[in-house]
């Protein structure tokens, strides 16, 4: 697939960290068949037992990047979407791995996710103890997501307000 717009090289920038670790998983699993190739001829059992192993890194992987590719699957427009990302008002809150456009949010923690704002029912700052907050987002089915958190020691509260103000501008009616 080559990149064709600013919005899908933004996007793409977005997910690389991840991509990058899927590229090197498929790295370690063909290396694991390459191994057990040449274990093959050594050691029957030993090859098995590597193939078996490449096997299931193999299987882990490829089903990682299936689910990588159906987070834009899930984009209607992509052509809007990826409109969105070059748009210069887009926000950008790189301290939380978030960048907010007019009709969507994207997040990056473990994995990449792409939340439509338009589902969003609410967004609440919920205390952790003294020290912290953590923004949830209430989409309309009633699941909460986890979009970012902070204690004083990690940062700085004011990116994390600002991302509470702006959602709760794009989510008001």
């Amino acid at each position: 697939m080559s990149i064709q717009t600013a919005g899908e090289q933004k996007y793409y920038d977005f997910i690389g960290d991840r991509a990058k670790r899927l590229r090197t998983g498929m790295i370690v699993w063909g290396s694991f068949f390459a191994v057990a190739f040449i274990g093959m001829f050594s050691d029957a059992r030993l090859g098995a037992v590597l193939a078996l192993v490449g096997i299931a890194l193999a299987v882990s992987n490829i089903k990682s990047q299936q689910a990588l590719r159906r987070k834009l699957d899930a984009i209607d427009d992509k052509e809007e979407f990826f409109r969105q990302l070059s748009d210069p008002n887009l926000i950008e809150l790189p301290a939380c791995n978030l960048i907010i456009t007019k009709d969507y949010l994207l997040q990056k923690k473990e994995d990449i996710s792409i939340y439509q704002i338009s589902d969003i029912e609410k967004a609440e700052l919920i205390p952790q103890g003294k020290t912290g907050k953590t923004l949830i987002l209430t989409d309309k089915t009633g699941s909460h997501h986890e979009i970012a958190s902070y204690t004083k020691k990690e940062r700085t509260p004011e990116a994390f307000d600002k991302i509470y103000q702006i959602l709760n501008e794009r989510i008001q009616p």
